[in-house]
């Protein structure tokens, strides 16, 4: 996708679903680069979600890095260093 097709991150809201690249695997979930959107940091805490249910799905399948997956803002905050937005991620619940 090119720059130009890139929506702003000002377009971001919470519950909606976005396409996730997953960039690397911590010790408290992953990290991840969204799909169509400027670049932000960007990451799922599967410790602090764990309670919930398509979180707990998508821990037990731990998708690899590289696959791009549907997950869901669970909110956007600033952050403390650029790209001064961090964009929390949540697993869409079961259908």
């Amino acid at each position: 996708m090119t720059d130009r097709a890139r929506r702003s991150l000002s377009e971001l809201r919470q519950g909606d679903a976005v396409r996730a690249m997953i960039t690397g695997h911590q010790p408290w979930g992953l990290t991840a680069e969204l799909d169509g959107y400027e670049p932000v940091g960007a990451s799922l805490d599967m410790i602090r979600r764990s309670g919930e249910p398509g979180v707990a799905r998508l821990a037990q399948e731990l998708p690899p890095v590289g696959v791009t997956v549907d997950l869901v803002v669970g909110e956007v905050r600033a952050w403390h260093r650029e790209p001064w937005i961090w964009v929390d991620l949540t697993a869409p619940g079961p259908d």
